[in-house]
């Protein structure tokens, strides 16, 4: 009897374990201070011509890459496909990315001043940044009591 007991609890061990293992995320968490002086490091250093392809996961995922030149977004594309409004061109450009990446600070600022509006959503967030430039190299977005999460990660940044 106390073998069984003992090779259950095991089993459960390596269970939680793999499960852990599984589902690890190396990406540190997010602080406010971390991202603006990010945010601060890009205006110092940023380029004005690039190109960066990022990949994305959670509800619309796509590879989407983007061609900045003399600090505008020049063209984009979604899965190698051009995006067709240029509008959406800057979404993926590293000031694009700080601008998704602010309001979401600028929420979780706000549940931890007290002053969130009710349909606020509570969010965790993961983030790591190039250490020279800043761009957000890799971000999580999870959204508390819901299954709303985004990630992304850039593959490819190339200075031109």
């Amino acid at each position: 009897m106390w073998i069984v007991l003992a090779a259950v609890a095991i089993a459960v061990a390596v269970a939680i374990s793999a499960v852990r293992l599984l589902n690890y995320d190396p990406t540190p968490p997010l602080r406010p201070a971390e991202f603006y002086a990010a945010q601060e490091r890009w205006k110092a250093n940023s380029l004005p011509a690039y190109d960066i392809e990022v990949e994305v996961t959670g509800s619309q995922p796509a590879i989407y890459r983007v061609e900045v030149r003399d600090g505008t977004a020049r063209a984009a594309f979604r899965n190698g496909r051009p995006l067709q409004q240029q509008r959406t061109f800057g979404t993926w450009s590293v000031p694009g990315m700080f601008s998704t990446m602010s309001r979401d600070v600028e929420n979780v600022e706000r549940h931890a001043r007290g002053q969130a509006a009710a349909n606020t959503p509570r969010l965790t967030l993961r983030a790591a940044f190039d250490p020279h430039f800043g761009y957000p190299a890799a971000y999580r977005r999870i959204e508390w009591g819901s299954d709303v999460e985004v990630a992304w990660r850039v593959v490819k940044f190339e200075p031109r």
